[in-house]
């Protein structure tokens, strides 16, 4: 499991926020006690999920990266002040007017961390 906000333009379109933060996991450590919706995201081949119900945005999958990797958003959980983000993707795309001083990696582009600091 690992966390890190992204800052690129597909997820705000998806999310409709400035930035998101996503918690990864190995597909094969999530279960689904629904039935997503699924359609195309518009980066590359990544598959974006939200509630059928409600339409909230769950999560989505990149097929590019390794592992079959599911990456869940943070709202949708119960306790989402037990995980600690790692980082910030996509940095270079972020908004102007969205700032941080958390000290965490900014990488320009996607990063590959993988352990969350779960408190």
């Amino acid at each position: 499991m690992w966390a890190a906000y992204c800052h690129c333009s597909d997820c705000r379109q998806a999310t409709g926020a400035p930035v998101t933060l996503w918690v990864g996991f190995r597909a094969a450590e999530v279960t689904w006690t629904g039935a997503p919706q699924s359609r195309p995201g518009s980066a590359g081949g990544t598959r974006r999920e939200w509630c059928g119900r409600c339409g909230s945005p769950i999560g989505y999958r990149d097929p590019t990266i390794p592992d079959d990797e599911i990456y869940l958003a943070i709202g949708t959980f119960d306790a989402p002040d037990r995980i600690t983000p790692e980082a910030h993707a996509f940095w270079s795309t972020k908004l102007p007017y969205v700032t941080f001083d958390d000290g965490l990696p900014r990488h320009e582009t996607f990063s590959r961390a993988r352990k969350a600091a779960v408190n």
